[in-house]
């Protein structure tokens, strides 16, 4: 593996952190709960699924025919006389509409000799994409940790990619969607059993969009555990304990809570994994679990001690600092409905703890990357199956999870919502904090009786009323309130 193929990649939330210096606004519990607007848990499964596997199957059916016709005016390019099914399902995988092809990553020609090995093994073609971690608790990014309307858009899209080639090819297609939340939470804390409900609420999603025959959710470190040797397992984490030492060995005394940008701009000066640490710290900043502040916090409702009033104002003073020396911030003390009156003094105890706890999480996430890419995991894993990613580098392709227009932002790390404009309706994937500044109306589900028939058939709907997570935002409540929002439902790439 190259250089670039060993770096480890995570979504930026460096516009996050910007964004919050800029728009400090969320939500109130009063304010929320007077905006929000309540539908039935029945409208999602009986109207809005079944309107977006509509209109999935007149997707597929257009996306078949465009890679056939691309395939055939390329049939110079590949060499042949007659395209065949491995030149279609090639089209496919450069198609536009959901990846975004580099020939310098994987060519066209390498890509289809991959797959008619595939083909001419009689074996399924087999894609592997990492995604999915979890949805981190972070009041900036989301009210809580259930799939909603982002995890469902970029589910949609799995589901056409993979079905198109599924249809394209005679030995079919598997879709495995490597669910790495407890991979990197060796780094950012989540709870598991929120990763374990996250994951699950995907699978149902996937089956809803009746997929779950092409379309897998695995959960990444289950599978490296099933498929790799006792011996092979032990080396993974002998080798991640010493990248784990050597990197706080070298960075650890540079950096500085206290002074975090100083020392931050320090560490990137150092080597290319030192730019790596830099980077990684300011994206997994917004995803790492706070213990100390939750625990500050207390209390025994789930909402009450990771969304409420009272966190919410911590976070947003948290991170609105983050560029500013400690002794610069001017903290001047909270004023919390909980705890009463937090003195400048502990402020700056809890603040400091939670810079040094993602500075450690960074390094965590960092070892853990460079781990498994430099062991070149999954491909011990599977030898023949296609890498997808949404960062693409050699020998990749890079999937375009998330809407066009939002490419840059990835369905864990936002709310899915739902913009309508002259009777159109579009996800889109944003910040909770940049819908409620902007005013947007959160969807609620109405109440849903509390036993394990409910549970099972309502899924992640269930757990969302039973904590009042949104399953999205729109910025017009009327279409949603009566139930015709599906209709008017339109998507392009």
């Amino acid at each position: 593996m190259n250089s670039a193929q060993l770096r480890s990649r995570i979504s930026s939330g460096h516009r996050l952190i910007r964004l919050v210096r800029e728009r400090c606004n969320l939500y109130s519990h009063r304010e929320f709960m007077a905006k929000a607007i309540r539908v039935p848990a029945d409208y999602w499964l009986a109207h809005f699924t079944s309107s977006l596997n509509m209109r999935m199957n007149d997707a597929i059916a257009r996306r078949i025919n465009a890679a056939v016709a691309r395939a055939r005016s390329r049939a110079n390019l590949y060499d042949v006389k007659k395209v065949g099914v491995a030149e279609c399902a090639t089209e496919t995988l450069f198609d536009n509409w959901w990846f975004k092809p580099r020939e310098a990553n994987l060519s066209r020609i390498e890509l289809r000799n991959l797959i008619k090995r595939r083909l001419d093994k009689g074996a399924p073609l087999r894609l592997h994409f990492p995604i999915f971690s979890r949805k981190p608790l972070c009041p900036l990014k989301n009210r809580g940790p259930n799939p909603d309307l982002a995890e469902l858009h970029t589910l949609v899209r799995c589901a056409e990619a993979a079905q198109v080639i599924n249809a394209i090819s005679p030995t079919g297609c598997r879709l495995i969607i490597l669910a790495d939340g407890f991979k990197y939470n060796r780094a950012c804390r989540t709870p598991d059993p929120l990763i374990a409900a996250y994951q699950d609420g995907l699978r149902f999603w996937v089956n809803q969009l009746n997929s779950g025959d092409i379309v897998e959710v695995v959960n990444y470190e289950r599978l490296v555990s099933d498929r790799l040797s006792s011996e092979m397992l032990q080396s993974r984490q002998t080798i991640y304990e010493h990248h784990c030492a050597s990197l706080a060995m070298l960075y650890d005394p540079l950096f500085d809570p206290d002074e975090l940008q100083a020392s931050l701009d320090t560490v990137q000066q150092v080597d290319d994994i030192g730019a790596q640490i830099h980077f990684t710290f300011w994206s997994i900043v917004s995803s790492t679990y706070y213990k100390d502040m939750h625990t500050l916090i207390g209390g025994e409702a789930f909402m009450e001690r990771h969304y409420g009033d009272d966190v919410q104002k911590l976070y947003i003073r948290y991170a609105s600092c983050l560029h500013r020396p400690l002794s610069q911030v001017g903290l001047q003390g909270e004023h919390l409905s909980r705890l009463g009156y937090l003195p400048p003094a502990e402020c700056a105890i809890l603040f400091r703890s939670m810079r040094r706890q993602a500075w450690e999480a960074a390094l965590y996430y960092v070892a853990i990357s460079l781990t498994d890419r430099g062991l070149n995991l999954l491909r011990r894993v599977d030898r023949d199956a296609i890498k997808l990613t949404v960062h693409a580098k050699k020998g990749e392709l890079q999937f375009l999870s998330a809407t066009r227009q939002d490419a840059s932002i990835t369905a864990q790390h936002c709310t899915g919502g739902l913009s309508i404009a002259k009777m159109a309706a579009k996800v889109n994937f944003r910040y909770r904090l940049e819908r409620e500044s902007q005013g947007e109306y959160p969807i609620l589900l109405e109440q849903l009786p509390d036993t394990p028939f409910h549970r099972e058939h309502y899924g992640p709907l269930h757990a969302m009323q039973m904590i009042d997570q949104p399953i999205g935002y729109t910025t017009d409540p009327r279409l949603i309130g009566d139930g015709r929002v599906h209709s008017i439902l339109t998507r392009r790439g």
